[in-house]
């Protein structure tokens, strides 16, 4: 009886399968938003004092997040914009193929392990680690030198405990996120 009385029908009030909802869209904004102020934040921070580039990763919690609130390739696009976002504010051309090695690798084993993993703690250590992994890969590619993989060890180990705390807060945000969005669905009586 509603559609009748506004005269929209009611598949006008979902989107076209494929098209993004506008919260959604407005989301990953957000989403970007916290990645800029988090990344600059975390970069103020001087944790490279005893190995070089380590930071807490904690814009990295937002990838996972968008990971299991949205489509694959939605969160793909914001791991690049990140990666974009994150050299023009802070690194150069240097920094973007770092970040873009690391997180690549690391949204790959994400995405893949959330298929048979659905602990975010779980996925998070193992997409941190792997992110450090794809970062030495790159860095030993450009000097042309595989012998600064012999340090990969202990900055892996750094990147797997700061997963488990970037996973931690993706597992105490997510039903909040998610209860967010449900409520956003719900539409105010007429």
């Amino acid at each position: 009886m509603r559609a009748e009385r506004t005269g929209h029908t009611e598949s006008a009030a979902r989107p076209a399968p494929g098209k993004p909802l506008a919260r959604d869209v407005a989301l990953v904004g957000v989403f970007l938003a916290i990645i800029a102020v988090v990344g600059y934040i975390e970069r103020q921070i001087p944790l490279s004092l005893t190995v070089p580039g380590v930071h807490l990763g904690l814009s990295n919690a937002v990838i996972l997040l968008s990971l299991y609130l949205f489509r694959p390739c939605t969160s793909l696009c914001l791991a690049l914009l990140k990666c974009a976002l994150m050299a023009a504010l802070a690194g150069g051309m240097s920094s973007f193929l770092y970040s873009l090695s690391g997180s690549m690798l690391s949204f790959l084993a994400m995405w893949l392990l959330l298929k048979w993993v659905k602990a975010p703690v779980a996925v998070s250590a193992a997409g941190a680690t792997l992110h450090v992994v794809g970062q030495y890969l790159a860095a030993a590619a450009v000097i042309h030198n595989a012998s600064l993989l012999a340090m990969l060890p202990v900055p892996a180990l750094l990147g797997a405990a700061s997963g488990v705390l970037t996973g931690v807060l993706v597992k105490c945000a997510l039903p909040k996120i998610r209860a967010l969005r449900i409520q956003s669905n719900r539409r105010p009586p007429q």
